[in-house]
C-alpha cells in the first residue's frame, strides 16, 4: 500500500514540475478508445479482469487537455459473485516535449467507481502515458493510471493500449522555429532562436558570402571572395592578407610580409629579407641568390666596386679588387734536404714547397727563381749540374703538384759557389746542400 502511495506522490510531483519541457500540440477535440487490464487491490477481494474504456476529450493550444473517460471492467468477488465495476472520471493530461512521432504526457484527475455490489466510492488517479502518432489526427496510446479510492481506501492500477483520433483541429499557423515567416513560407526551418531572417525566413546575410550574420565573424567581405566557414575570406598561406588580395600566394610560414601579402624585401634586391643575408644590399647592386652582392672573381671585392674584375683565386687584391703589388723581393728558404748525390725530394718537404705556391698564388705578378746549392765535395762542375738539377727539381713540384705556370719560374744552379757556413764537418755540409726561392715582381 506504501508503495503505491509513493508512486501517487511522485506522479503528482512531476505534474507540478513538467513546465521545464513542453509540447504544443494543435487545438481540438479527441476521442480514445482503448483496452487494458484492471488490478484491483487486494483488499477488495474483487478478481483483475479485462477493462474498456473510452475517453472524450479537448486538447487546447498548448500542452494541457481535459478527457471525460468511462471504464468498463466487469469481474468476479473471490467468492464466485459477478460483479459490474463501471468508472467515470475526468482527467487533466499535460504534455512533454517529445518528437514527431512520440509525445509523452503526465495525467491526474478524479471521478468515482460504481460497484454493482456497493456504493459509488470517490477516486483520485494520477499516472501517464506515451502516444505514437500514425499520422495527424490518429495515434497509438498507450495510458497507466494510479487510482486512490478516497472511501475505502484502496489503490487500483490501471494499464490500457488504444486509439487516439483528433476532430475538429483549428486551423493555425505554424511557425516551427519561431522566426517570424510561417512555415509555408518558410525555406529555413531551422534557424535558431534570436537569430534575424528575411522575408524566407533564412537567416540575413548581409555581404552574400553564405555565411549568416550569426556566425559571420568579417560582416564586410566583398561580393564573389571566397571564405571559410567563419566568412573571413580564405587566406590560404596564413599570412594575413586574404587570397584575393595576395599576390604573393606561398608565402612560408612566419615570414613577414607587406600589404599585398608578399615578403618584405627592405634592400629592395629581389631576395625577400627572410632568405637575404646581406640585408643592406646598396640599390640596383646585382646579387647572388643569398641576397649578397655578386662578387665573380671571388677575390672579396663585390662587382660593383672591383675594377679588376677577372683576379685569380686566392690573390690578394685592394679595396678595388686589384692585384697588390709585391713591394720588394721576398726570399723564401727551403729546408729540403736532399742525400749525397741525389735530387730526389722527399714528399715530407711538400708542405714547404707548398708555401712558395700559396706566396705566388697571392701575388699573380711576381715570378720566382729556385736557386740550387751543394757542399764542396765532387768536382766543381759536378756540383754545379747537382745544384741546377736539384733547383729544376723544386721547380717540376711547383709546377706539376701545386699548379704554379712554368712562365713564372725559373731555376738557376749555384754549385758550392755560395756556401752558408764552412763545408768542414758534415752537419755543415748537409746545411750548405739547400734550395733557396727568391720572388720579385
Amino acid at each position: 500500500m506504501s508503495f503505491l502511495r509513493n508512486k501517487c506522490i511522485l506522479l503528482t510531483s512531476l505534474i507540478a514540475a513538467s513546465s521545464v519541457a513542453q509540447a504544443q500540440p494543435e487545438e481540438g477535440f479527441t476521442i480514445a478508445p482503448s483496452i487494458g487490464y484492471y488490478n484491483m487491490d487486494n483488499h477488495r477481494s474483487v478478481d483483475n479482469s479485462t477493462a474498456f474504456s473510452l475517453g472524450l476529450g479537448y486538447q487546447f493550444g498548448n500542452p494541457w487537455a481535459i478527457e471525460l473517460v468511462y471504464v468498463n471492467a466487469d469481474s468476479e468477488t473471490t467468492s464466485g459473485s459477478d460483479i459490474d465495476v463501471d468508472q467515470y472520471r475526468l482527467d487533466g493530461l499535460y504534455h512533454l516535449e517529445g518528437s514527431d512521432l512520440l509525445t509523452p504526457y503526465l495525467a491526474a484527475g478524479v471521478g468515482t467507481t460504481d460497484f454493482s455490489s456497493g456504493p459509488n466510492n470517490a477516486l483520485i488517479n494520477v499516472g501517464g502515458g506515451l502516444k505514437y502518432a500514425l499520422n495527424d489526427s490518429l495515434a497509438l496510446r498507450a495510458d497507466v493510471r494510479l487510482i486512490n479510492d478516497t472511501e475505502d481506501h484502496e489503490f487500483d492500477n490501471l494499464t490500457t493500449v488504444g486509439l487516439h483520433y483528433a476532430f475538429g483541429v483549428k486551423d493555425k499557423v505554424q511557425d516551427t522555429d519561431n522566426d517570424g515567416v510561417i512555415d509555408t513560407n518558410d525555406q529555413c526551418l531551422s534557424t535558431p532562436n534570436g537569430v534575424s531572417v528575411d522575408a524566407k525566413g533564412c537567416a540575413l546575410d548581409d555581404d552574400k558570402d553564405g555565411v549568416a550574420n550569426h556566425i559571420d565573424q568579417c560582416l564586410n567581405t566583398p561580393s564573389g571572395v571566397s571564405v571559410d566557414a567563419k566568412g573571413c575570406a580564405l587566406d590560404d598561406d596564413k599570412d594575413g592578407v586574404a587570397n584575393h588580395i595576395d599576390q604573393c600566394l606561398n608565402t612560408p610560414s612566419g615570414v613577414s610580409v607587406d600589404a599585398k601579402g608578399c615578403a618584405l624585401d627592405d634592400d629592395k634586391d629581389g631576395v625577400a629579407n627572410h632568405a637575404d643575408q646581406c640585408l643592406n644590399t646598396r640599390p640596383n647592386t646585382a646579387v647572388d641568390a643569398k641576397g649578397c652582392s655578386l662578387d665573380t672573381d671571388n677575390d672579396g671585392v663585390v662587382n660593383s666596386l672591383d675594377m679588376c674584375a677577372n683576379s685569380a683565386a686566392g690573390s690578394k687584391v685592394d679595396a678595388k679588387g686589384c692585384y697588390v703589388v709585391l713591394e720588394e723581393a721576398k726570399t723564401i728558404s727551403l729546408d729540403v734536404q736532399f742525400a749525397n748525390n741525389s735530387v730526389l725530394i722527399d714528399p715530407k718537404y711538400y708542405a714547404q714547397i707548398e708555401e712558395v705556391a700559396d706566396f705566388l698564388t697571392e701575388y699573380p705578378e711576381a715570378d720566382a727563381v729556385i736557386e740550387g746549392h751543394t757542399d764542396d765535395r765532387g768536382t766543381e762542375s759536378y756540383n754545379q749540374a747537382l745544384s741546377e738539377k736539384r733547383a729544376q727539381a723544386i721547380t717540376d713540384v711547383l709546377i706539376n703538384s701545386f699548379s704554379i705556370s712554368q712562365d713564372r719560374i725559373s731555376a738557376i744552379g749555384y754549385g758550392e759557389e755560395k756556401p752558408l757556413v764552412s763545408n768542414n764537418s758534415a752537419e755543415n755540409r748537409r746545411i750548405n746542400r739547400r734550395v733557396t726561392a727568391v720572388i720579385s715582381n
